[in-house]
């Protein structure tokens, strides 16, 4: 089993989140790392040289005493040397990597030991060291720790050698700071490449996942389209292939189920189209013969009337069928007039029927009216839907039977109208078939009675629709038909 379409975009989807949630976990990850990196170069890396240079400034500050020679050199030269006591105590405590405890100090071994350069940790030892001796001797001579001794004095080879310890310690920590930033850019390297991996990393993944729906979906589309295509070209209903059991194939059975509706409902149309120009020419040819039998015969005063009379019948015939035609297009179009007026159905029917019974010589038709039938409604419509129904019962049923309407007026909400004839053997088994718009209904036509397209019925239903009304088609024991439209007062 494939997998879905629906399923296909939520992997790709959840790639994107996960993706996008990897991205700004690495971003975050990034930036406490480098924010770290920083930290530690500033606060462990720079500030020690910083301090170095104060330390070379206070022994500097001794070189200038010792070359003055009037100068109370002892006594001047404790301040400086107070100087160099609180630097060489704060480097010892804080920043001598060799023998430090500090995180700082084991990130900076491990820089060193990276770089090969782990001599550095005992030059700066030695070179602290150095520091500390000469300015324990410089405190021991200056009376400033210890007893006071008889001639306070300041040896310069003590100055010296300080000044070279000092001088040492700082190319120390200047190959210190060449090292950690070496490895605060091969960290940040690192941290590049990462985001350069986890970049094309979702974007191949992004692409992959794109690539997997595109395929399962466009080529699928592809005839789908290609379908369309030809079947808005052709009119020919050629069934989609098998799609797999996911979305698309949930709308490729639509399209199939689409074409044959409309493919079916083409033949219908055309059916349709056959049988309404067979029933227009026949009025028509009818019409033509008695024309020309009443001018054959001018002078014989039955044979004109009886072939007028013929002539008036076929061309209500003819007009009711042409204006079923045209009203079936404007309903279709959705301008089907609406006028309602007050108007009493009884009068109504009487008066259809009485028409009715001009074309329809071969039935009787018996009316049966219950209580006031008067309502609002559109008067015109409703003897069109009247005709109709009248129309569909006289085709359907039986040679010679009587058809019977009656108006149930006797509720104070509703008039029903029913038409029951016996006959309906041809219909099909669901009559709401008879209800489609290019229906046409097979029975055995008696010569010049009304028959039956089908496009009646559908009117009747679009006119119900109008009046709020229901119409129903109903087939009951003993092969009778029953027609009901319901009307709301």
């Amino acid at each position: 089993m494939g997998m879905s379409i629906g399923r296909r975009l939520s992997l790709l989807v959840l790639s994107e989140l996960l993706l996008a949630a990897l991205g700004i976990v690495v971003s975050i990850v990034a930036f406490k790392r480098l924010s770290a990196e920083t930290a530690y170069l500033r606060h462990y890396i720079f500030e020690p040289f910083v301090v170095i240079n104060s330390g070379i400034e206070s022994s500097n500050a001794l070189f200038a005493l010792l070359a003055r020679p009037s100068a109370n050199v002892p006594e001047q030269a404790r301040r400086p040397i107070m100087e160099l006591r609180f630097f060489i105590d704060r480097y010892q405590r804080d920043w001598l990597t060799a023998t430090s405890t500090l995180p700082e100090a084991i990130h900076l071994r491990v820089a060193l030991e990276r770089a090969g350069k782990l001599k550095l940790l005992e030059e700066e030892r030695d070179a602290a060291n150095i520091v500390a001796s000469v300015v324990a001797s410089l405190e021991r001579t200056t009376g400033l720790v210890g007893p006071a001794p008889a001639a306070p004095y300041v040896h310069r080879t003590d100055v010296e050698d300080l000044s070279a310890a000092l001088v040492r310690l700082n190319k120390i920590n200047l190959r210190y700071m060449e090292v950690a930033y070496v490895a605060y850019e091969h960290n940040r390297q690192i941290i590049f490449l990462v985001f350069l991996a986890v970049g094309l990393g979702g974007v191949t993944a992004a692409s992959l996942f794109g690539l997997a729906v595109r395929r399962a979906i466009v080529p699928r589309i592809r005839g789908m389209v290609s379908a369309v295509q030809r079947f808005r070209e052709l009119g020919v209903y050629e069934p989609l292939g098998s799609l797999g059991d996911d979305e698309l194939a949930v709308l490729a059975h639509t399209l199939n189920t689409s074409f044959k509706t409309i493919a079916e409902r083409d033949k219908e149309r055309d059916r349709f189209l056959a049988v309404a120009a067979h029933e227009l020419k026949t009025p028509l040819t009818i019409m033509k013969g008695f024309s020309q039998v009443a001018l054959a015969q001018r002078n014989d005063a039955a044979v004109r009337e009886r072939a007028l009379a013929i002539i008036d019948r076929q061309a209500t015939r003819l007009a009711r069928l042409v204006q079923d035609l045209l009203w079936s297009a404007r309903m279709s179009g959705g301008e089907l007039p609406f006028k309602p007026r007050a108007i009493d159905v009884e009068d109504l029917a009487r008066r259809v029927i009485g028409e009715f019974e001009l074309v329809a010589k071969d039935h009787v038709i018996r009316l049966v009216p219950r209580g006031d039938a008067h309502l609002l409604g559109d008067p015109e419509l409703l003897e069109e839907a009247l005709w109709s129904l009248l129309v569909q019962a006289v085709a359907v049923a039986m040679e010679r039977d009587p058809v019977l309407v009656t108006i149930d007026a006797a509720s104070a909400s509703r008039v029903l109208i029913t038409i029951e004839v016996r006959g309906g053997k041809d219909l099909p088994e669901d009559l709401e078939e008879l209800l489609e718009p290019f229906a046409v209904v097979t029975f055995e036509g008696r010569r010049d009675e009304p028959r039956s397209t089908g496009i009646g019925l559908h009117l009747v239903q679009g006119i119900a629709r109008l009046h709020g009304a229901s119409f129903r088609i109903e087939r009951r024991p003993g092969d009778l038909m029953v027609f009901s439209l319901e009307l709301r007062r």
